[in-house]
């Protein structure tokens, strides 16, 4: 017997064509349904709740902030980026600006060092200080 050669089921295989999730919401199997729960929800747990809160981004910091106050954030920090730059090609002193990156905060050794270069620093204001009055 040749498989291919046999007569074929016509139409759509499997229901796909036919499904309605309006239709799981009746059927008494309807746990055996994958995404019941979400898709086809019954019952009064489901009233007034946004059942795909898991899939949205965190928007309590996008609805904090404006559009145009991200906008004046971004122009600002572009702008100390620039003078900064513009200092270190002229050989100026760059001002130390507070950073809330973590990352750009020294760790270990490092970290020892800057505190040894701000304590010298601290120690020469306040000895030109003294000497000042």
């Amino acid at each position: 017997m040749d498989l291919v050669q046999t007569v074929r089921k016509e139409g759509s295989r499997g229901g796909r064509a036919d499904f309605k999730w309006e239709d799981v919401k009746a059927d008494s199997q309807r746990e055996n349904y994958l995404g019941h729960s979400l898709m086809a929800p019954v019952g009064r747990w489901q009233q007034g709740r946004d059942l795909n809160w898991y899939a949205k981004g965190d928007q309590g910091k996008e609805g904090e902030q404006s559009a145009a106050e991200k906008l004046a954030e971004e122009k600002r920090k572009l702008k100390e980026a620039e003078e900064d730059a513009m200092l270190r090609a002229m050989g100026l002193p760059v001002p130390e600006r507070a950073s809330t990156n973590a990352n750009l905060t020294p760790l270990g050794e490092k970290a020892h060092e800057a505190d040894k270069e701000e304590a010298q620093i601290e120690n020469q204001v306040a000895g030109s200080q003294g000497e000042a009055t």
